[in-house]
């Protein structure tokens, strides 16, 4: 959050007033999983998402009346359940239970466009991709089997750190759409779908997020239209 604000403040310096841009926080609830597939020689493999969600600001950057770049930075949870099995032999049978939460700094970029004009509620739908970052976490895993007819279990609970047991970087593609109300409330709609591989070895993982989100433009003269609506009156 510090990083953003400053990212916003330095911003503040640089883009003119006239530029009709806002920032505000940006808060979200939802539900990820992920597209798996277990390493190579699994017999069975099953999945359930759980919940996630995000928060942080925004910065919402008018390029003309129609069309708006946003960006932000936030924390974003997601994760999986899933329960996979092997027979790797016909001496040695696994099975195995797993819960991923995984915490990332998530940099969305988003191309909108919204109905209407400023200063009045208006509609906005978009597209744009997000870098995330893995930066904590917990792995929950529980294998058990037999090993030459010698039952055993194995718990785990462990921190995600880089390469263990996925890799850091991921990248997603973005659908968003929403309504912004006069005040500069707004809510909307996500859906972010991962790109890229974040599975190690012959595994497979890739993120699945949906979710809904609420939040507050500050600035960006939202009030603009009051303001000439004034003036007519004034001239009349």
């Amino acid at each position: 959050m510090r990083l953003y604000f400053l990212f916003v403040l330095s911003l503040s310096f640089v883009v003119p007033v006239s530029a009709q841009m806002g920032y505000g926080p940006e808060a979200g609830i939802g539900m990820s999983n992920m597209h798996f597939a277990p390493a190579e020689g699994f017999t069975s493999a099953s999945t359930s998402p759980q919940a996630s969600g995000k928060i942080g600001g925004i910065i919402d950057y008018g390029l003309n009346r129609k069309a708006y770049l946003q960006t932000g930075l936030y924390f974003s949870r997601k994760g999986q359940s899933r329960s996979f099995s092997f027979d790797k032999s016909d001496s040695l049978n696994e099975y195995v239970d797993q819960k991923l939460t995984i915490n990332y700094i998530d940099l969305p970029v988003n191309l909108l466009y919204k109905t209407g004009i400023q200063g009045k509620g208006r509609f906005s739908l978009g597209v744009g991709v997000t870098a995330s970052y893995i930066i904590g976490g917990r792995n929950k895993m529980q294998a058990y089997g037999k090993s030459n007819d010698t039952p055993y279990t194995v718990n785990n609970n462990t921190r995600i750190v880089k390469g263990n047991p996925l890799a850091m970087f991921d990248l997603g593609v973005n659908l968003v759409g929403g309504y912004e109300f006069p005040t500069g409330l707004f809510i909307r709609a996500y859906y972010t779908a991962g790109i890229k591989d974040i599975g190690l070895g012959s595994e497979s993982d890739k993120n699945r997020i949906w979710g809904l989100s609420a939040g507050y433009f500050f600035g960006k003269g939202r009030n603009i239209n009051k303001d000439i609506d004034n003036l007519i009156d004034k001239g009349d």
